[in-house]
């Protein structure tokens, strides 16, 4: 895959799967897993972005999970707008 994040017209975003560190949801036993395949997230479920108690960026979503992630803020920050303004672009 030739991007880190990506977004769509329909408001989605692709991270790539080695650039995620953990899917959680707090208090939880068990977090998620993404077997090597990109990670699509709907722009409209994200509440909002900013940093775990780990310093890592992470989307923060609506359903209670967190999506932490190895990018930098700015770029997971841009991808969240654009992909609620539905323009397609590659950003990392």
């Amino acid at each position: 895959m030739p991007y880190t994040i990506k977004t769509t017209k329909e408001g989605l975003i692709y991270i790539k799967a080695s650039n995620i560190i953990k899917i959680s949801k707090p208090n939880s036993i068990d977090g998620a897993k993404v077997l090597g395949y990109p990670l699509i997230i709907n722009a409209n479920q994200i509440t909002f972005l900013s940093f775990d108690t780990e310093n890592k960026v992470t989307y923060f979503m609506m359903n209670g999970f967190q999506i932490s992630m190895k990018v930098l803020f700015e770029d997971a920050e841009e991808a969240l707008q654009i992909a609620r303004s539905n323009i397609e672009k590659i950003i990392a």
